[in-house]
């Protein structure tokens, strides 16, 4: 009896180490590399509930312009152009060097995940408003602002809008962004 368990451990250990094992592709090496992006590929999964999982998804494919399964520079270069901004090279590839790899929808939802560990700092904030803000005054025209957010990329409904702009500080038609970077990241009321 003793036996019969000793000869089932070691069946057992010879088909795991079959499977870990994969045929050597080109250049003689085995493929253990894809088990490790597996286990990666699970963590992140687990980070989501499905319904965030298929939100990212539909934002996925509509930045993958040319359905390859990968956002590119030539996917972020369009995205800025429907803007109506020109981006320059390098700035694309600085936003593309944050990927270990090619961006492809598993290292897209990684990043998300490390991003929601907790917001961006105030300066990434203020850069991303400042993108649409050619003088650099520190506001923006509250209706640009409001076709932005219901016109492109995952649009706002009315209702959005309408919690958004409780807590936005807008005066006479402007929204003071810094000042709104302030509240995502401290909260409305430290500065009152």
């Amino acid at each position: 009896m003793g036996e019969d368990k000793k000869e089932k451990k070691e069946k057992k250990s010879k088909k795991k180490d079959k499977t870990a094992e994969e045929p050597a592709e080109e250049g003689g090496e085995a493929k253990a590399e894809p088990k490790r992006a597996q286990r990666a590929t699970s963590n992140v999964f687990a980070l989501f509930s499905q319904p965030q999982i298929q939100e990212f998804k539909e934002a996925f494919q509509m930045m993958d312009l040319n359905h390859d399964g990968f956002i590119d520079n030539s996917d972020l270069a369009g995205i800025w152009q429907q803007t109506g901004r020109e981006p320059e090279s390098k700035v694309l590839d600085d936003m593309l060097s944050e990927s270990p790899g090619q961006l492809n929808f598993t290292h897209f939802l990684n990043l998300f995940g490390e991003k929601m560990h907790g917001t961006d700092p105030e300066s990434t904030l203020r850069d991303a408003f400042a993108m649409f803000d050619p003088s650099k005054s520190g506001v923006l025209d509250e209706q640009y602002v409001k076709d932005l957010l219901m016109n492109t990329g995952d649009q706002f409904s009315k209702d959005e809008i309408k919690q958004t702009w409780k807590e936005a500080p807008i005066e006479s038609g402007k929204l003071d962004y810094l000042k709104f970077v302030e509240y995502i990241k401290r909260g409305k009321e430290e500065d009152m």
